[in-house]
């Protein structure tokens, strides 16, 4: 018997054990922090194969064992200086995976056969970070009815401008003269194209423009060579997103917000231009993310996030099946996240805020469901407290939503509080569910509250664009404020105890809390954030470049050096007075190592120097921490912060 096999065994009897046996003993930070038993839970498409990334060498590695009996496991990558974070099956035998360098976000593809005697990983594609650029690939289409090939995105021809390639599996990438002499361009973009469109052979039939702030869609028939311009639009203004193509390959499935605020799924006829019936929509919230069946070929649903996780299924068989399944988990997010070619196997995701999640095999042939492995089964559930949403009005009028953990075993009155922004920050909000940071913060006692200040995604169109030009350390750090004293008036904080932590977008809002509003902060945690606004845009990667004036009319203009100075928490560092801690990757290309490097400076020219608990460069991170060490090394300084200042 494998040793990773005796793991997976050991697991279910670690379950009974530690639920007789729980200590109520605080958590460890490494129970919060260290890589999952298993995660990213894939069936091969005959459905003969389970393959999980599970920590091998302390990295995430995959591992693959037969879904009869759990039999047979083995590990089929070990890398140990980086992790792979997602991977899919491009047929029952070979499994293709992206690995970035350290941050960089230059991700190489490559595959492996898992069924071969000695298991070989063999880069397809390769990347490249130099002068030029970060020369990055990624999978566009799995080509499910070719199992030789896949479609891939790469941008090795112009480094603004990725273009489609056909990859064959039984290729391999020539590191010295930098190609794959075997892949096959598909498409070329002509310098705009942001986005493409297949349909369900894998045949290119659209893409979508970005040129400045005006976006075209483009689209051709079937067999066609030339595309056409569907489209002219202010990619500010209403639009259409294409999504998928139904399963006749003619008709296709849309997000669009025309004549309303919110996203909703619509029907749309290419061959008319014209937007048809509504298929699903919500009042408050955007709805774009549609469940397909393949081998039913039809759209059985879709989810979307209000305050909770939802579904809404327009399959009767799917609808049953899955509310046979909640049945078995009160006040659980019950989902599935992998199936078989024919979808008789398919493994089912149970989880929550108070519950990392518990992985199942469900036999629809069957009717049967099966325990398969819980990621974090170490944790004491019991010892999690609830993640609770929370709506108030801003200063000026605007419903802002967000969410609420309180530390469980607490009153829930004058407590310490964390206020967590998101990064981002356009497009991105928080959600309920399971979060490591949020849980760890209550397991030492602080609250901490998730805000989707203005300008975050999935609320329409009207919110998002309330956060745009210059309302960055403005109107956007006023609604973080404004929870602080929505909070403060429900009793729940003790409002000279609060500390503001984020990342990137995040990172920002730390800064901006603790230049333009001193007062309220007993310190504060600055993670890979923005410091100086107009370095952010000297600095973006030259693959962004298209974007550029789109984060213009988001941010501000780079040009008004009075706005940029003003946005910057970089030119106001004499009004900190709150305690600070400084967390980058040198490696990071969003947020460059200089924004670090210049605060620290400048706040050595006022003599505040910071100690090795409060400053952390690692040379091997990028745009956050992805390796194990450095994680919980962070978060264990981040607790020593906090217990000394908060």
């Amino acid at each position: 018997m494998s040793a990773i096999f005796k793991l997976i065994v050991i697991s279910y009897l670690c379950i009974i054990s530690f639920e007789i046996n729980a200590q109520k003993a605080q958590p460890k930070i490494e129970d919060f922090f260290k890589n999952p038993k298993f995660s990213n839970l894939q069936l091969s498409p005959n459905g003969k194969y389970l393959a999980v990334l599970s920590p091998i060498n302390e990295r995430k590695n995959i591992v693959i064992l037969e879904t009869d009996g759990l039999k047979n496991a083995k590990a089929v990558t070990k890398f140990d200086d980086q992790d792979i974070n997602d991977f899919s099956w491009a047929n029952d035998d070979e499994i293709v995976f992206k690995l970035d360098s350290d941050g960089n976000e230059a991700f190489s593809l490559y595959k492996i056969n898992v069924n071969a005697k000695k298991a070989r990983v063999i880069e397809l594609v390769g990347s490249k970070v130099g002068a030029s650029g970060i020369r990055s690939a990624s999978i566009v289409h799995m080509l499910p009815n070719d199992p030789e090939h896949i479609v891939i995105q790469y941008n090795g021809r112009n480094i603004k401008a990725p273009d489609l390639y056909k990859l064959p599996l039984n290729s391999k990438w020539d590191r010295k003269r930098e190609r794959n002499f075997k892949m096959k361009i598909l498409a070329k973009n002509p310098g705009d194209f942001q986005g493409w469109l297949l349909d369900h052979d894998g045949e290119v039939r659209g893409a979508v423009a970005i040129n400045g702030l005006k976006g075209k869609f483009y689209y051709k028939n079937k067999g066609e060579k030339e595309f056409r311009i569907l489209r002219d639009y202010n990619v500010e203004e209403e639009n259409i997103t294409p999504l998928a193509f139904d399963f006749d390959n003619k008709t296709l499935f849309v997000a669009s917000n025309i004549n309303r605020d919110t996203s909703a799924i619509y029907y749309f006829h290419p061959d008319k231009n014209e937007l048809g019936e509504l298929i699903f929509g919500m009042p408050e919230v955007d709805v774009s993310n549609l469940m397909l069946s393949t081998k039913r070929k039809k759209l059985i649903g879709v989810r979307y996030l209000d305050e909770y996780p939802e579904v809404a299924y327009f399959d009767k068989e799917t609808a049953e099946m899955m509310a046979s399944l909640k049945s078995a988990f009160k006040d659980k997010v019950v989902n599935v996240v992998s199936s078989s070619k024919n979808e008789a196997l398919n493994v089912v995701y149970v989880g929550s805020d108070t519950d990392p999640g518990h992985y199942y095999l469900f036999n629809k042939s069957k009717n049967t469901l099966k325990s398969l492995v819980s990621p974090m089964d170490w944790i004491d559930k019991s010892q999690l407290s609830p993640m609770k949403p929370i709506k108030f009005n801003s200063r000026d009028g605007l419903t802002i939503r967000g969410y609420l953990t309180i530390p469980k075993d607490s009153n829930g009155k004058n407590l310490p509080l964390i206020v967590n922004p998101h990064g981002g920050p356009y497009g991105i909000r928080d959600a309920w569910g399971f979060n490591s940071e949020t849980q760890f913060f209550a397991s030492r006692g602080y609250a901490t509250v998730q805000v989707n200040f203005r300008g975050s995604g999935g609320y329409g169109r009207k919110f998002q664009q309330a956060g745009y030009g210059g309302k960055w350390g403005a109107e956007m750090q006023n609604d973080l404020t404004d929870a602080i004293e929505y909070l403060v008036g429900e009793g729940v904080i003790d409002p000279k105890r609060v500390c503001i932590y984020g990342s990137s977008y995040g990172g920002y809002a730390t800064m901006a809390g603790l230049t333009f509003t001193p007062e309220l902060y007993k310190c504060g945690i600055n993670y890979v954030g923005i410091t100086d606004v107009e370095l952010l845009f000297d600095s973006l990667p030259k693959h962004w470049e298209p974007q550029r004036e789109l984060l213009e009319k988001q941010i501000g203009n780079p040009d008004d050096k009075a706005l940029m100075k003003k946005m910057s928490p970089l030119h106001h560092v004499d009004k900190i007075v709150a305690p600070l801690m400084i967390v980058q990757g040198a490696k990071d290309p969003r947020v460059v190592k200089k924004h670090a490097l210049d605060l620290r400076d400048s706040l050595e020219e006022r003599g505040i120097i910071l100690s090795d608990d409060e400053w952390i460069m690692k040379d091997n991170e990028g745009h956050g921490f992805q390796k194990e060490e450095n994680k919980i090394e962070l978060y264990t300084k981040i607790e020593k912060f906090l217990a000394k200042h908060l």
